[in-house]
């Protein structure tokens, strides 16, 4: 167990151990550092995870995203449903193709859309596909959003991003309910390649359309003829491959080491006035990529104030309507007054393998003194004299 030097908390930190150097030296020694067997076996490793879903490794989560809405079709003029709160991958990824990301609303509980609300947006149609995260590791009520999406003939896009090696409402591995899942690499994810990612699907044609567009469109023989359709760079390096390979070992031990830590802040966390627990957070099957609290006071404030006290908290997500190049684009959208809501008041804790119980509590007790009152300067200056 290994504590920052300088006694600062952060809000996340991967863990790499020695094997992660051995996979690195391996594939250095190979002098095969792209298109080589690290890929091919991470996607081998990763399908059997997956119960058998076919896999394609990319350069991001980002790019998973984008790979996925043109592979199912998405393209100018088509509509795509997204979460209004969420990183914005999603929806910039459908401007990049010229389609129009449609934001719906989310609910408090899950912080993701509720099948019900995605049900009222799709009468709204038509649209091309639909898009819905697993917040955090949070499980959304996938299966019974899957169904509102196959009874109205929209693809889903399972946005497993935070969620890898977790579980559905339904028992199945996260990323694999949808028409297709999408996975992140990212250092603040369950699996760590320092970027990266993958598409997954049970359909083989979409698969092999994925693969071939994240090599330039390039057709698996062809001479003469070798690029089948569009496509650029989105592949996998193999030293990020090596890398999430060792790091597949250890998500179910980071599930587990960082559910513990959630439940020592629950107890940390009772009682603090103004600081309320995600229920979400007390589902079956999630990762706890992240540990979120909503505030009854702006968020921003209160980060302001643990940072001075050396504890690094982060902004837990974006409110899609409040974002610059959204407004720019859509003037007359609709708000999403759920989403804005979060987006304001809530805060992701320091939440890592390798933090210590007593950080937990020391992260608590300053969030406990973030959370008072500030003392009014005329206040302040008549208890110095």
């Amino acid at each position: 167990m290994t504590v920052d030097d300088d006694r600062r908390i952060p809000l996340a930190r991967p863990y790499l151990g020695a094997e992660e150097w051995e996979a690195l030296r391996r594939v250095l020694s190979s002098r095969r550092l792209t298109q080589g067997p690290e890929v091919q076996a991470l996607e081998e490793e990763t399908r059997a995870r997956l119960e058998g879903a076919e896999v394609a490794a990319v350069s991001s989560g980002g790019s998973a995203l984008l790979l996925a809405l043109k592979a199912l079709g998405v393209g100018p003029g088509d509509r795509v449903l997204v979460p209004a709160f969420t990183f914005p991958a999603a929806a910039q990824a459908a401007l990049f193709l010229g389609a129009t990301p449609v934001p719906v609303d989310v609910e408090e509980e899950t912080l993701a859309p509720s099948p019900g609300e995605i049900a009222r947006a799709l009468g709204d149609g038509p649209y091309a596909a639909a898009v819905v995260a697993h917040a955090f590791g949070i499980p959304a009520d996938i299966e019974e959003i899957a169904g509102v999406c196959r009874a109205r003939g929209v693809p889903l896009i399972e946005d497993a991003a935070c969620s890898i090696g977790g579980r559905t409402p339904g028992g199945s591995p996260s990323g694999t309910v949808g028409d297709v899942g999408v996975f992140s690499f990212h250092p603040r994810k369950n699996l760590v390649a320092g970027e990266g990612g993958a598409v997954t699907s049970r359909n083989p044609d979409l698969l092999r359309r994925i693969r071939s567009m994240r090599d330039y469109g390039r057709m698996p023989t062809g001479t003469e003829d070798a690029f089948g359709e569009e496509g650029l760079n989105f592949r996998l390096s193999e030293l990020a491959a090596a890398v999430a390979r060792v790091q597949w070992t250890r998500v179910e031990d980071g599930i587990r080491a960082r559910g513990v830590l959630a439940k020592g802040y629950r107890e940390a966390l009772r009682g603090i006035p103004g600081v309320r627990w995600i229920a979400g957070h007390d589902r079956p099957g999630q990762t706890w990529q992240s540990l979120v609290v909503r505030l009854d006071r702006p968020a921003a404030e209160v980060r302001r104030r643990l940072a001075d006290r050396d504890v690094e908290a982060g902004v837990a997500a974006h409110a899609l309507t409040l974002q610059t190049f959204w407004r720019r684009r859509f003037t007359d959208a609709d708000p999403c007054p759920v989403a804005e809501a979060l987006a304001r008041e809530t805060l992701a804790l320091p939440l890592y393998v390798e933090m210590a119980p007593f950080q937990v509590r020391q992260v608590a007790r300053h969030l406990a003194e973030a959370m008072e009152p500030a003392t009014p300067p005329a206040e302040a200056d008549r208890w110095r004299k």
